[in-house]
């Protein structure tokens, strides 16, 4: 049934939608309402008066320095007054995310994935004097699951990283210096020729993608950094072996800064160099990217009480005091074993939120980027882009939009039963430390699933005949998975593993699908069958 919404008492199907030099936010409203209240409102420009408006993006019927004010990262002011709606950004980009915002947070739509649009129950009552003004907290905001790579999508949930045109993504100092020693050395960043080669490099790349708003000038991926006498020497002043490469990569900042002054440099504090140098800051146009890859998923960042996390808040805090560009690089996923439960969505929201608050402007999420998902990947991405959109939001809004998702994603009658699976993977799991290279049974242990095995079976079975069955059984796979490591069953297996390469899923980060002619030992574990 078509939804009743109301404007300051007034019924929706008397307004007009009145846009102004850039419509494309008002057509995505118009698109919206009419599926929502099977009324299409007429499209009007600025120049025509009416009795009843709704007012998207900058027109003429406001003083814009009251929608500027205050809002920043394309941020915008979604008010009612006078009886008519107005939804302005700071841009056309802020009147494009205030559209969905508007969408989402009074209307009701879930935009949970990049094939379903989901719209809660219940009628739409906007009154007089609503006001609600919006920035987002992080300037940068990417994630690249699979199911996220998809435009609109991303549009609809925040996501605006392709606007910042960076390119060398990460570990580029290989090519930069030309040693071509990705994951088996670093360049010594104490030599002049070393400095001068990278200068030369990152102007060529500039000169080539002239687009580009930020570069990458950061370490290779493995610890097999320089110690020559000189190298640490600085990584003795400093602290910490950062300091040599934040010299280094402040002179290449300084070498382009003139020349290129809307670009910026990035580079990783990351495993070795995690540590903040004690005398060296970034230049202005040096972003700095916090990695926490050595730490705890199962306990918040935050959490005083977690050893493991201590080092962490520490280091984030001290990057915090010296840097005023602070990007993250997460780790939301398990690398060694794609398909399992990774019972992380009690931390996802909290640790948003510590990271705002310790002075993070940029997030990047990383989870299963190049691999279908046979656990909730889709779920997950969805969480993480609300909360990196609005990182303030309660626990209850939170578990909320998880409901939300599961309605939509899976139908209505199967959520109850996922989200059964969910809460005991997180009441079981709950009190261990466990990263992102964990085995399955170090997360929950063998005998605790053995104990619950066919009441899981039962939460499965059910959401399978009353939802949607592909996607219900696609996530199901994280199921059969830990059945196989309990009862290995060589027909269920053998099953199990051509469902999994038919559908596109990996294994793990590093091992490719297996050939069509391949297959693994049957009688063993799945967490045996893929090699790297």
């Amino acid at each position: 049934m078509a939804k009743q919404i109301t404007i300051a008492g007034n019924p929706i199907r008397k307004y007009k939608i009145v846009y102004g030099a850039n419509p494309e936010a008002a057509v995505e409203l118009q698109k919206y309402l009419a599926r929502t209240t099977g009324v299409t409102l007429p499209l009007v420009h600025e120049c025509q008066k009416n009795e009843f408006e709704i007012r998207v993006g900058k027109t003429n019927r406001i003083n814009p320095r009251l929608v500027y004010d205050g809002i920043d990262n394309h941020g915008f002011v979604i008010k009612v007054a006078g009886g008519n709606l107005t939804i302005r950004g700071n841009d056309a980009l802020g009147d494009m995310y205030g559209v969905y915002e508007f969408l989402d947070r009074f209307v009701g739509w879930r935009f949970v994935h990049k094939d379903t649009d989901y719209l809660k129950d219940g009628d739409v009552d906007l009154p007089e004097g609503l006001r609600y003004k919006f920035s987002p907290p992080y300037e940068y905001r990417q994630l690249d699951w699979v199911c996220t790579q998809d435009d609109t999508w991303r549009r609809k949930n925040g996501e605006n990283h392709l606007d910042f045109h960076w390119f060398g993504f990460v570990h580029t100092l290989s090519d930069l210096s030309e040693l071509n020693n990705q994951f088996t050395g670093q360049p010594c960043l104490s030599d002049p020729a070393v400095l001068e080669t990278v200068k030369k490099n990152v102007r060529k790349w500039l000169d080539n993608n002239p687009h580009a708003k930020i570069i990458s000038v950061s370490q290779n991926d493995n610890q097999t950094y320089c110690k020559c006498e000189k190298c640490q020497a600085t990584d003795a002043e400093e602290g910490s072996p950062a300091g040599t490469l934040l010299r280094f990569v402040n002179a290449v900042a300084d070498d382009i800064k003139d020349d290129y002054p809307d670009v910026s440099i990035e580079t990783l504090a990351y495993q070795y160099t995690r540590k903040a140098p004690l005398i060296t800051k970034p230049r202005d146009n040096v972003i700095i990217r916090l990695c926490s890859i050595e730490c705890c998923f199962s306990h918040p960042l935050s959490d005083p009480d977690c050893e493991v996390n201590k080092a962490f808040q520490h280091d984030i805090i001290e990057w915090g005091k010296i840097c005023n560009r602070l990007y993250i690089w997460d780790y939301v996923t398990n690398f060694p074993h794609y398909i399992p439960p990774f019972p992380n969505f009690r931390v996802l929201l909290e640790n948003m939120r510590f990271f705002a608050e310790n002075h993070v402007i940029g997030m990047y999420p990383e989870g299963n980027y190049q691999s279908e998902t046979g656990e909730f990947g889709e779920l997950r991405a969805y969480l993480l882009g609300r909360a990196m959109w609005n990182s303030y939001m309660t626990e209850e809004e939170y578990f909320a939009y998880m409901d939300d998702f599961l309605e939509g994603y899976y139908g209505k009658n199967a959520a109850p039963y996922i989200r059964k699976f969910i809460d005991f993977t997180l009441k079981e799991s709950e009190g261990r430390h466990f990263n992102i290279w964990q085995k399955p049974f170090d997360i929950i242990p063998r005998e605790v699933y053995e104990a619950n095995f066919d009441k899981i079976e039962g939460w499965w079975n059910e959401a399978e005949r009353v939802g949607n069955r592909a996607r219900v059984q696609k996530s199901r796979l994280q199921w059969t998975y830990i059945k196989l490591m309990l009862n290995p069953d060589e027909k269920t297996a053998r099953r199990f593993f051509h469902t999994v390469n038919a559908l596109g899923i990996r294994w793990n980060e590093w091992h490719t699908l297996f050939r069509d002619d391949e297959e693994p030992d049957f009688t063993k574990q799945p967490i045996e069958w893929p090699h790297r």
